[in-house]
């Protein structure tokens, strides 16, 4: 069965706030039926008890009018039964035989031709006081639909009966239980009126939230065409007011995004466009034989561009396809940090052999992919080489739980107000050229759940990645 869905928000808190005053009704209708007529039962119980030790006690047998007065006690009675020893039955009761099973104040009238469920009266009787000889039994019979509390003691000589002449007698004390179900009425009553009351209420409280709200939904609806004029009105502290908020920053993000994507775009087109620019007319200088230099020299240009270009294609690719990578990655290995640095330092130390490397290097290892660590970490050096003047510095340290490896190079420093964003996608270097390799490095970093960061140093630049040791 498929759950009910409302679109009007009304209706929903009105279904809630109904379900609730149901439930709350249901509750008490079940304490009331359960509990509390079960405790009514066993004071009317008492109640009767003491009515019928007095009569007990007092030996005349006649019950005081006073007893009728009392809540618990409205309608009690009683009658005594004689019973024979061939099973013979006679009720004496203090009411007319000829006034019927039950009077108009709903007492029990036990006449002798009343049938009860098909039995005589008699048999009736006879079927819960017949036996061994009773003091204070308790009983609870239905008679003409309605249920009696009985108390049964048997008594001797009642009537001038002698003790001996094989009559017993019984004395029977009996109040209905009247099942008065005016408190159940009033809690359906005042149920219903809360359930309309709440219809009202739900109403009111929909109109003042749906209407911040629909609000909001038109300012998304601007947010998604790109519509960044102007941010939405906070206009209280509440869940609502700071849902505009962080709607608001939300904005204020996608348009910075928005800026930088197309800053970046229009860069990269012109970095990309460069290369493809500087191959073109050298080619075309070659097929025309007009070059100002050798034929193989426009060759070694025309290779060096081409280089460059398939280097920030295979960048914009591997950035792109990255974090499909890395989530797919079925099998991550135990890394040395210590042999990937070595091998990583002498491959930069042959490219360059002006600048002067240092090494300190501690046996640590980490976990994943070596490939992917091996780029996150060349990257870096590759970026420092551009930049040092003389001299660069690879230390990898132990620092809590994280293997902490620091690249450093004396290159001029980065300016404060760039040093949180070199690692953006969209960042823009010294050079006016958009360099994606920090950005990939930030990325298998943070996948690792790693960190990066850069620090200015009295001369120079550290780039700082820290990975979790592997045991």
């Amino acid at each position: 069965m498929k759950r009910l869905k409302f679109k009007s928000l009304t209706m929903r808190i009105w279904t809630t706030f109904t379900a609730i005053i149901l439930a709350i009704i249901l509750g008490i209708s079940v304490i009331y039926m359960v509990a509390y007529r079960k405790i009514d039962e066993q004071s009317k119980l008492q109640d009767l008890k003491v009515a019928h030790n007095i009569m007990m006690n007092n030996r005349t047998y006649e019950l005081s009018t006073r007893f009728d007065e009392l809540r618990n006690l409205k309608g009690v009675d009683y009658f005594v039964a004689q019973l024979d020893s061939s099973g013979g039955l006679t009720i004496i009761s203090r009411q007319k035989e000829d006034q019927g099973a039950i009077d108009k104040e709903g007492k029990l009238l036990p006449p002798l031709m009343t049938n009860v469920g098909g039995m005589d009266v008699k048999t009736w009787m006879s079927s819960f006081i017949e036996g061994a000889d009773l003091d204070g039994a308790q009983y609870k019979e239905a008679f003409n639909n309605m249920e009696f509390i009985f108390i049964v003691s048997s008594i001797e000589g009642y009537d001038g009966s002698a003790a001996d002449s094989g009559v017993k007698s019984y004395l029977v004390t009996y109040v209905p239980i009247n099942r008065d179900n005016t408190m159940l009425v009033w809690i359906l009553m005042i149920g219903l009126v809360f359930i309309g009351i709440g219809f009202l209420t739900a109403k009111v409280v929909a109109n003042r939230i749906s209407k911040p709200l629909s609000e909001l939904e038109d300012y998304t609806v601007r947010i998604a065409h790109k519509d960044w004029k102007e941010p939405i009105a906070v206009k209280s502290e509440d869940e609502i007011g700071r849902l505009a908020s962080s709607m608001n920053f939300m904005q204020e993000e996608l348009k910075r995004a928005d800026s930088e994507e197309k800053m970046f775009l229009q860069s990269i087109s012109h970095d990309l466009k460069t290369p493809v620019m500087v191959i073109m007319s050298h080619a075309e200088a070659i097929i025309d034989g007009v070059y100002a230099e050798s034929m193989e020299k426009n060759a070694e240009i025309i290779r060096d561009e081409a280089v460059r270009l398939e280097k920030k294609i295979n960048h914009l690719l591997y950035l792109n396809t990255l974090s499909y990578v890395l989530e797919n990655d079925v099998n991550p290995v135990k890394v040395n940090l210590r042999s990937l640095l070595d091998h990583i330092v002498s491959r930069f130390e042959a490219v360059n052999g002006s600048i002067e490397w240092e090494s300190e290097l501690q046996d640590l290892s980490t976990f994943g992919n070596m490939d992917k660590i091996q780029v996150s970490i060349e990257n870096i050096v590759d970026n420092g080489m551009r930049y040092a003047e003389s001299r660069m510095k690879v230390s990898l340290k132990k620092k809590g739980g994280f293997a902490v490896i620091e690249i450093y190079n004396d290159g001029p420093g980065i300016r404060e107000e760039h040093i949180g964003k070199i690692f953006d996608n969209f960042y823009k270097d010294k050079t006016g050229n958009f360099g994606l390799g920090l950005a990939i490095s930030k990325k298998i970093v943070d996948f690792y759940k790693g960190g990066i960061s850069a620090v200015n140093r009295d001369k120079g630049v550290s780039f700082i990645i820290k990975y979790p040791i592997h045991e």
